[in-house]
């Protein structure tokens, strides 16, 4: 089977102003990472045959066969290497990491030289073609950061420059047949609410007021939480550049809650395993990108978009540390690995099958 180090090294190669003295806005960092995440998890569905409707869900098992591996940085500006998929995570995975390489290579090609049929052929369905330019697009950092991405082969040479990337994504996310509407959660401020109309107003951290038009049975939700950060769900109307016009049909309001997350068990391997004290995680809400992120002990940090969703993903990353460093050789991890799993024995204890 072909070794990770044997897969071809890409480059996020971040330029200008702010990464002089090889150094980048977190910001910057985490906003690029994350978009290129959903871009390959995107041409992961096409090759895997996954049906992407309302929002791209992967189960856990394909989101770890799937990640983005990043290396230590590089100089020149600011360079993160990285490789597409584990390919150790399972029996015969590097012969679908490869193929996903190969499309993604060919969608970048595609993009750079303006080509949209030949992306519409390495991605068939318009609806995640769409969402597949969005996330490339969304990988530049805000102008105000004085900062662009591009993405590089091992050699340095660019496949998609990113002082370019948006004038050649524009037109191919303007493409006909392609639908304005998506299901989208958005995250504002509830400023104004009108009863009879149905409607809430949202004010979004950029300042800029959108209405929203919802149904039956969320006024007590509404009326606890006016003047708060809120989210909602519903049909996101889009501008020609992509942006958000209105959202109608809400259909979910969640309120933001930054209390603390309490682990008392995870679940390995089909059993529960408490914890014999259990440890709480930091819980930080950001308004300005509108998802979550927790951080907690042994250098857990998870982010997600909604609050229920960050706490599966807290349990599912807790989880994965304990089978990661406890259910393994020993033999094959270094010191402080080791410690980890037995600082991870000392706290959970099997307490039978999980249900």
């Amino acid at each position: 089977m072909t070794k990770q180090e044997d897969q071809p090294v890409f480059r996020l190669h971040f330029e200008g102003l702010a990464t002089h003295g090889h150094v980048l806005p977190a910001a910057a960092l985490v906003q690029s990472v994350q978009a290129l995440q959903r871009a390959i998890y995107l041409l992961a569905t096409t090759h895997e045959g996954i049906d992407v409707k309302e929002r791209l869900r992967l189960s856990h098992d394909l989101e770890r066969k799937y990640a983005v591996v990043v290396r230590l940085p590089e100089e020149g500006g600011y360079v993160v290497p990285y490789v597409v998929g584990n390919h150790d995570h399972a029996l015969f995975a590097s012969i679908d990491l490869s193929e996903v390489t190969n499309k993604y290579l060919a969608s970048l090609n595609a993009i750079q030289t303006d080509d949209a049929q030949a992306l519409a052929r390495i991605i068939p369905a318009s609806s995640v073609r769409r969402l597949y330019l969005s996330a490339l697009k969304n990988m530049q950092p805000p102008s105000r950061m004085g900062v662009h991405v591009s993405i590089e082969n091992a050699q340095r040479q660019k496949l998609l420059v990113g002082s370019e990337l948006i004038a050649h994504i524009a037109p191919m996310l303007m493409e006909k047949g392609i639908p304005s509407v998506q299901r989208v959660i958005v995250t504002g401020r509830l400023d104004a609410l009108d009863f009879q109309a149905r409607k809430l107003t949202l004010t979004l951290h950029s300042g800029r007021r959108i209405d929203c038009a919802y149904a039956d049975g969320f006024e007590t939700a509404l009326v606890d939480n006016r003047r708060e950060w809120i989210q909602v769900k519903g049909e996101a109307v889009l501008n020609d550049d992509d942006s958000l016009q209105s959202l109608n049909n809400v259909t979910e309001v969640l309120e933001v809650e930054t209390s603390p997350f309490l682990i008392e068990s995870i679940v390995v391997g089909g059993k529960s395993l408490k914890a014999k004290k259990p440890f709480s995680v930091a819980v930080i809400f950001h308004p300005e990108e509108g998802f979550y992120t927790a951080t907690g002990d042994f250098n857990l940090m998870v982010a997600a978009e909604t609050r229920d969703e960050l706490e599966a993903s807290v349990l599912e990353a807790a989880a994965f540390l304990f089978n990661e460093y406890v259910h393994t050789d020993t033999n094959n991890l270094t010191l402080d690995a080791k410690q980890l799993g037995q600082e991870l024995k000392s706290i959970f204890g099997e307490t039978g099958d999980a249900t």
